[in-house]
């Protein structure tokens, strides 16, 4: 994650000129770790597929089913988005972020419609069912590195699916490039477990000092 030195993800300070090197860092980052990012729903259709035309009733859903749907779509780099609802409106299947054009994968849960999943296929756009109504992110997982040969992702945010996956067990290292500006805006923190405590302990790894005064902090899963 991209934090302030009060650890908000987001907020004013990002466009100040005096965090480009921290920033451009971080973007470098996400790929240096794994060849795959991944964000969750409201971080993706916030900044990617915000589309608005999908209509339910344009899409012939004979013989769909609740089974993952592959392709034949190849990439150098991947972007996955967890979306348990099926609610990302994408225009395009690539993410560009980063300097790369990643490939999109989709994993929904049931509860994304099979109206949905048709309108994936159009888009030739691979997707993964991982659970009925909740997201199982072990599953996830599990299929990705199956289906797409992924040993590791990097997941990138919002807080909400941070935190579902530090409470499904599946965090085994965080990067924080902080930048070097306080925030003091009412804006969320890396993790938002939804009030639960996870006794995970997180030990420090390696600090990186960063040319404008930010600094890179590995903490890694005990």
């Amino acid at each position: 994650m991209y934090v302030s030195i009060d650890g908000k993800i987001d907020g004013k300070y990002m466009e100040e000129h005096g965090c480009d090197a921290s920033g451009e860092f971080y973007d470098e980052e996400l790929f240096r770790l794994s060849k795959a990012n991944a964000n969750g729903a409201n971080t993706v259709a916030m900044y990617a597929a915000e589309g608005k035309n999908f209509n339910p009733d344009d899409y012939d859903t004979t013989g769909i089913t609740y089974e993952d749907w592959r392709g034949d779509v190849q990439s150098e780099t991947w972007d996955i988005s967890f979306d348990r609802k099926g609610r990302c409106l994408w225009e395009t299947n690539i993410f560009e972020y980063g300097g790369k054009k990643s490939r999109v994968i989709e994993v929904v849960t049931e509860q994304a419609s099979l109206a949905y999943l048709a309108f994936l296929r159009t888009m030739d756009i691979p997707y993964i069912i991982a659970g009925k109504e909740e997201m199982d992110i072990p599953l996830a997982l599990e299929k990705l590195k199956k289906e797409f040969g992924l040993e590791a992702i990097t997941l990138a945010g919002g807080a909400i699916i941070n935190g579902a996956f530090l409470k499904a067990g599946c965090v085994d290292e965080i990067s924080l490039v902080m930048a070097p500006y306080v925030s003091g805006e009412d804006e969320k923190v890396s993790f938002d477990t939804l009030g639960t405590f996870i006794p995970q302990k997180f030990t420090f790894k390696k600090a990186v000092p960063m040319e404008d005064g930010g600094v890179q902090l590995i903490f890694a899963k005990e």
